[in-house]
């Protein structure tokens, strides 16, 4: 689209990458937008990277700093190629040439929540879902499904993750797939959409999840450039 060739021209002509030493104002504005787009008024913080991997990767590192490690991820799931997200992509053939993976992953039959509610316990850092799964089929994650996974890991102190690289930023038809159902996640987790063709990522993290990463302890090369 004609605008955002104009952008991506103008901002390169100006400054097109900075040390994440440093901040622009480009970053903090796109910041403060995905913060409301997800909850209006919601405290928390946005890491920027350049894939939806990258993103996924980043989310399943903070769920380590909860001091737990097991995870939660849904059958049929799909959450990218590199080491970590591969560890959470149900799919055999794209696992099996490169395990073993990361492990403590406990897989559930996707939209069963008295399932899910049996998987999760004190020891579960995170429940990953993706609210329309699209590497298995277009699969739409039910309302009552998605608060039930929300009353789930409160109940037992593990964030729920809402992976939303493929469904997010307009795709269904609301900023995110999950915004009818009126849940929200600690964690969230962008790309694709988010850029229009530039590789861009996100992980939003909002209460308690915003503030789990300390300085120095994650980064990337060129997320958040301008």
């Amino acid at each position: 689209p004609p605008a955002i060739v104009t952008a991506l021209s103008e901002q390169v002509a100006t400054l097109g990458h900075v040390s994440n030493f440093f901040t622009t104002p480009a970053q903090v504005e796109l910041a403060e937008r995905l913060l409301t787009l997800l909850v209006p008024g919601a405290e928390g913080r946005v890491f920027f990277c350049s894939t939806g991997a990258e993103a996924n990767e980043a989310a399943l590192k903070l769920s380590r700093l909860t001091g737990r490690s097991h995870v939660v991820a849904m059958e049929e799931a799909f959450h990218g190629r590199t080491m970590g997200s591969l560890s959470l992509t149900a799919k055999a053939a794209y696992r099996e040439p490169f395990e073993p993976l990361p492990g403590g992953v406990t897989w559930v039959p996707f939209g069963d929540a008295d399932a899910l509610a049996a998987a999760v316990t004190d020891e579960t850092a995170a429940v990953v879902i993706e609210p329309l799964q699209g590497e298995a089929g277009v699969n739409v994650a039910s309302t009552e499904f998605l608060r039930a996974a929300r009353r789930t890991t409160s109940e037992h102190g593990a964030l729920l993750w809402f992976d939303e690289v493929q469904s997010g930023m307009g795709r269904t038809g609301s900023w995110l797939a999950s915004h009818p159902s009126g849940v929200v996640p600690d964690l969230l987790t962008l790309a694709k959409g988010l850029g229009g063709g530039m590789p861009i990522g996100a992980l939003v993290g909002v209460g308690e999840a915003a503030s789990m990463f300390d300085p120095g302890q994650h980064g990337t090369t060129f997320g958040g450039n301008p």
